[in-house]
């Protein structure tokens, strides 16, 4: 398995990144497409007919006299798009105009779109909304039956795992989890079996609870992974929680075990820093992440009186599956929370559960001893989905690499030895690891 695992994982029990100052419906947020006809509330889904269109308008309902227009800020598929917007106003408030063909980069494409509104009001109180917009055609999915032709044997295996279940200021709005430190457990321990790819325990950084300090996992991003070369693979698994900044939702945060909620940018990492260490740390070619994640809800407080909110840690993490040897496979649809419950193994999230059974074996379609990222994707989508009645959907970002080896035969057939290892027991006892 030459290939970067990155599991955010239950620790992003939050990586659904959903804005904590959304706003609260008081004054509405409405995007128009007028070539379309087409009126979408704040923090909605909606599919659209095509992306034909060139002209784009979001409606603040506000007076005009209570919004600083320098406050203003957009997003167009995570990337700003103040460049293309132009404000103004009239008797219904503030009406933000974006030409989408003023700029190259800002038309809608097929698939999945986001864009992203925030301003703040004259009690410098940050308020912010997001819409979804996804065309009817819908990206095939992952084959189940990939044949692998690995291109050569890693010539070294390293992992970074976070899982914090517990926070040291769980007692100031932040809540704790249940199973996001097994879940990292639980993914250590597939690692280091031979079906894993037997990862030596020296090159396994595994950051639990207390140990994953915002310092620690810093060290271990941006120090640590420096060892790994071009032909390694590299694995990083986080569970937990993940967030905006209530100061400033515009920037996403993982949660480290001393974050504080009032000072994020001081105390937790940021999420704009992880694709920094792809672009600029990491030398491996080839990366698969997962992101287990709870979504903001696990914050006490954090959404009082919001109905509606988007997950937009799709349309982020496509920037991380960026070339044809990278694959990233999410827990959760939009506006979607992440399940975790003692019924899973003894104590997992539904996510990971599903993940480590498939990686386990289960999800080898073919039979052929080994499985790959196309055949996982396929069979966490479909028990996750199957054991939450729909509510919980398992998403791949365009571009999964389906034909990297993940798991079984291929890992253990190329280990550096270029031996075959014996393959270990499904499981030690009881339920398979979530």
């Amino acid at each position: 398995m030459r290939s970067y695992l990155i599991v955010l994982g239950s620790v992003l029990a939050a990586l659904m990144f959903l804005p904590a100052s959304a706003d609260d419906g008081s004054e509405p947020i409405v995007l128009q497409i007028p070539q379309l006809q087409f009126n979408l509330d704040a923090n909605l889904a909606a599919t659209i007919e095509n992306t034909q269109f060139d002209q784009m308008a979001i409606r603040i309902s506000k007076n005009p006299q209570q919004v600083s227009y320098g406050t203003i800020y957009s997003k167009i598929n995570t990337e700003s798009a103040n460049i293309v917007m132009t404000v103004t106003s009239d008797a219904e408030g503030i009406l933000c105009k974006f030409d989408l063909g003023h700029r190259a980069g800002f038309r809608m494409h097929s698939g999945r779109n986001s864009v992203e509104l925030e301003y703040k009001d004259q009690m410098e109180r940050v308020h912010y909304a997001s819409f979804i917009l996804q065309t009817e055609e819908k990206a095939p999915p992952p084959a189940r039956h990939a044949s692998i032709t690995p291109d050569r044997p890693a010539t070294g295996k390293f992992a970074v795992i976070i899982g914090v279940a517990h926070y040291q200021n769980s007692g100031s709005g932040l809540s704790n989890l249940q199973f996001a430190d097994r879940d990292a457990e639980g993914f250590r321990d597939f690692l280091l079996s031979p079906e894993g790819g037997a990862f030596p325990k020296a090159n396994v950084r595994v950051l639990l609870n207390e140990e994953a300090t915002a310092q620690n996992v810093r060290s271990a991003f941006y120090t640590f992974l420096t060892q790994a070369q071009p032909t390694d693979e590299v694995v990083i698994y986080i569970a937990g929680h993940g967030a905006p900044d209530p100061n400033d939702p515009r920037n996403l945060y993982l949660l480290t075990y001393d974050t504080k909620l009032d000072d994020m940018g001081g105390t937790a990492f940021p999420m704009r820093q992880i694709q920094d260490v792809f672009a600029n740390v990491l030398k491996a070619k080839r990366v698969v992440t997962f992101a287990d994640t709870c979504h903001s809800f696990g914050f006490s407080g954090a959404r009082r009186g919001k109905k509606n909110s988007n997950n937009l840690v799709n349309q982020y993490m496509a920037h991380y599956a960026n070339d044809a040897d990278r694959a990233v496979i999410t827990a959760s649809d939009i506006s979607q929370l992440s399940y975790e419950s003692d019924q899973y193994g003894g104590g997992h999230g539904v996510f990971t559960y599903y993940l480590l059974k498939g990686l386990h074996g289960e999800a080898d379609a073919n039979k052929d001893g080994t499985v790959t990222a196309g055949e996982l994707f396929a069979y966490v989508r479909d028990n996750v989905a199957k054991a939450t009645s729909g509510n919980q959907s398992p998403m791949a970002v365009p571009g999964l690499a389906e034909r990297i080896p993940l798991s079984g035969a291929a890992l253990r057939n190329t280990s550096r030895s270029g031996t075959e290892t014996p393959a270990t027991s499904r499981a030690k006892s009881g339920d398979p690891l979530r």
